[in-house]
């Protein structure tokens, strides 16, 4: 969803204005956008399966609200399956960590945030050496069915784990029903996104 009218320069301005005044009932506007974030989103890609052929991801983000009114905690639950039915499923990786809404992005609807992870969990479903190692899993010592703490990084490039703030934009649309993030083939650690991903997630709960 990459958005390049000139229209968007206007609301763009309009946007990083909000970030300098409160909301009428007195919170921030990041604060607003925080509790706006609140959910759950969900969307289902077709990848290129190891050794050819099609798989398909479904990940699931559930974002939740945290003691702080400017912070969330993000929930990313991506589920890997050899079918477009999701019956034969491979994979579950889980991540968990906090989110802060730092300001107004010049994305309209976006804002940027600083996320950092707590938790990754990864299960496998089968233990094919050779579906494994075109995975990129082969160095992880996984059990079929047993959830594996990857964040040592073992897991990477396919789960890559990484100890940096991940500087990162949320946007939500209008109606709040789709939710996207920045760009991810960015090196988050090092510059934050500019533009958001293609794909969104569809808000479910």
């Amino acid at each position: 969803m990459r958005i390049r009218s000139f229209g968007t320069k206007a609301v763009a301005l309009v946007v990083t204005a909000m970030g300098v005044v409160a909301c009428g009932d007195g919170t921030s506007a990041e604060e607003d956008f925080a509790q706006r974030l609140t959910g759950k989103y969900q969307r289902l890609s077709p990848v290129p399966a190891p050794g050819g052929g099609t798989a398909y991801l479904r990940q699931t983000l559930t974002i939740e609200a945290s003691p702080s009114p400017d912070t969330v905690t993000q929930t990313l639950t991506t589920e890997a399956f050899l079918d477009q039915a999701l019956t034969q499923q491979v994979l579950k990786y889980d991540s968990k960590g906090p989110c802060k809404v730092a300001r107004p992005s010049s994305i309209p609807g976006g804002f940027e945030v600083d996320c950092t992870n707590d938790s990754s969990i990864l299960t496998v479903f089968t233990t094919n050496p050779d579906l494994l190692q075109g995975l990129g899993l082969d160095d992880c010592g996984l059990t079929s069915g047993v959830p594996k703490d990857v964040s040592n990084g073992c897991a990477a490039p396919t789960f890559l784990v990484s100890a940096c703030v991940d500087q990162d934009v949320f946007a939500l649309s209008g109606d709040g029903r789709r939710f996207s993030w920045g760009d991810q083939t960015q090196d988050r650690c090092v510059r934050r996104s500019t533009e958001l991903e293609p794909d969104v997630f569809d808000r479910i709960g």
